[in-house]
């Protein structure tokens, strides 16, 4: 196939992911491309097993009932691994983007790098052996870091740097089948976009509550990278004069006093200094509370806990106040393994935000705890991959 064609399939496949059974001519209308051309790519997608035509199928219209084409969900899989500071979530499409399988444990970002890309082979041999397919009938395997994360030049800066920082290019060569690595919170906004609550929204902000704090920026439908693609870095405003030192070197990062990181520092601290919790019973003194404790003792009911989740809300609230002044959002999703603790939260943040920002900005703005749970971000790498490799195998 020459690249024009490749390029042409390749619009025409990932115009169809979400649109399920079309006809040519919708696909055309879609598409942009004339008929002919659409029909000559069409046919050649259907022999080569991409496409399946659904012949006889009933439409409400008089006439011969014209033929459907979808994709042929058996013509590839792709696996999505979101590598989380608080737990590693992992999901595998088939080829008709539908998810098959979702697998979620502990972190594993928390050990050595050669640690880590044994545990990532392990974590794809489970996947696989669990769906039963093996690596040939992989498109690829997306793969989405926190951090400082390039997803086009295939680089991280925070986790997992390697040798002249190409660790996409490690990744290939060490896990044997094609990558496509992408910042954490770009790839939940995309899970959104695709899956979740910002499909059909032209102008949204996700913003990833976990162990960090990040957005990702939806303008006229179409994530906003920034000059460099770093942008989204939201837990990093400077919120409070001569606060605490963040780990990026800057003082009073909104990081700092609302993230999982400062929320779970926070209650170790005052645990340790005697508070009373209903932690402490599924905990040894000498073990740390983890984030997953805290969410768990909330639902529980547990009053020291909802405190600290409704302070930490309050200030987040501020920090989002200003994006809404910036952005001017028509929706904003809150995500990220805190966020399922959302009862808590959702009423603190939402009072400070709207209380903090210009009223005619915020008048419209929607506010929705994304009910994707801790999927977005490996459904959002595993379509960013399909989109890549579709014409591939």
């Amino acid at each position: 196939m020459d690249e024009k064609f490749l390029s042409r399939s390749r619009e025409i496949l990932t115009s169809m992911m979400d649109r399920g059974a079309l006809t040519i001519p919708e696909i055309t209308s879609s598409v942009g491309m004339s008929l002919p051309i659409v029909t000559e790519v069409i046919n050649q997608l259907v022999k080569a097993g991409k496409l399946v035509e659904l012949t006889g199928v009933e439409k409400p219209q008089a006439g011969r009932p014209p033929t459907l084409y979808k994709l042929n969900a058996e013509a590839g899989y792709t696996i999505g691994i979101e590598l989380g500071r608080i737990s590693s979530n992992c999901v595998v499409l088939d080829y008709s983007q539908k998810m098959i399988f979702e697998y979620h444990r502990k972190s594993i970002l928390s050990k050595d790098n050669e640690s880590i890309f044994l545990e990532l082979e392990k974590l794809i041999n489970h996947l696989l052996k669990e769906v039963g397919i093996t690596k040939k009938q992989l498109l690829g395997i997306g793969i989405s870091i926190p951090g400082i994360v390039q997803g086009e030049t295939g680089t991280s800066q925070t986790y997992l740097k390697v040798e002249n920082n190409l660790l996409l290019d490690h990744l290939e060569k060490r896990l044997g089948v094609r990558v496509r690595i992408e910042h954490d919170v770009k790839s939940m906004a995309l899970g959104e976009i695709h899956y979740g609550a910002a499909q059909n929204v032209n102008n949204a902000l996700y913003i990833n509550y976990g162990w960090g704090l990040g957005i990702g920026i939806i303008m006229n439908g179409q994530l906003y990278y920034g000059n460099e693609g770093f942008a989204g870095e939201f837990g990093h405003i400077p919120l409070v004069p001569n606060g605490e030192l963040c780990y990026c070197g800057k003082q009073g990062c909104l990081e700092t006093i609302s993230s999982g990181r400062a929320i779970t520092k926070l209650v170790n601290d005052r645990l340790s200094a005697g508070a009373s919790s209903m932690i402490l019973k599924s905990k040894k003194m000498a073990e740390k509370v983890d984030p997953i404790d805290i969410l768990k003792a909330a639902n529980q009911g547990d009053q020291f806990a909802i405190e600290i989740l409704e302070e930490a809300g309050k200030y987040l609230g501020i920090g989002i106040a200003i994006l809404i002044n910036l952005f001017n959002p028509g929706h904003i999703i809150i995500g990220g393994t805190i966020s399922q603790v959302a009862s808590y939260l959702l009423d603190s943040l939402k009072n400070n935000a709207m209380k903090h920002s210009i009223v005619q900005l915020n008048k419209n703005v929607i506010f929705e705890i994304s009910d994707l749970k801790n999927n977005s971000g490996a459904l959002g790498v595993a379509r960013l991959t399909s989109i890549k490799y579709c014409c591939d195998i």
